[in-house]
């Protein structure tokens, strides 16, 4: 019981880490949105997403940028989840989420 609990818990953050980068993506974020609800798990996920060099900082208004690699990430995950088609998750053993 405790292992499956500890998986929640990891796939939670890898999520949560995921759902940053994927804003991080999008540019222009307030610092509010930094610093607002939810800010230390997110201070976490983009502390994690520098450390594994998906994302760097950046100049305001962004604060925070993709690097090279975070945009390859992104744009596999894109490719094998849909891209703007129906969601396709029988792929997603092919991403990477180590990453994360």
């Amino acid at each position: 019981m405790a292992d499956l609990l500890e998986n929640a818990r990891d796939l939670r953050q890898k999520l949560l880490r995921l759902e940053v980068l994927l804003e991080i993506d999008k540019g222009g974020r307030s610092r509010a949105w930094f610093t607002s609800k939810g800010a230390v798990d997110r201070a976490a996920a983009i502390k994690r997403l520098t450390e594994t060099g998906l994302v760097e900082p950046a100049a305001a208004p962004a604060h925070f940028k993709l690097t090279v690699e975070g945009h390859e990430f992104v744009r596999d995950l894109r490719a094998k989840v849909g891209a703007g088609r129906a969601l396709d998750w029988t792929r997603a053993d092919e991403i990477d989420f180590s990453r994360l």
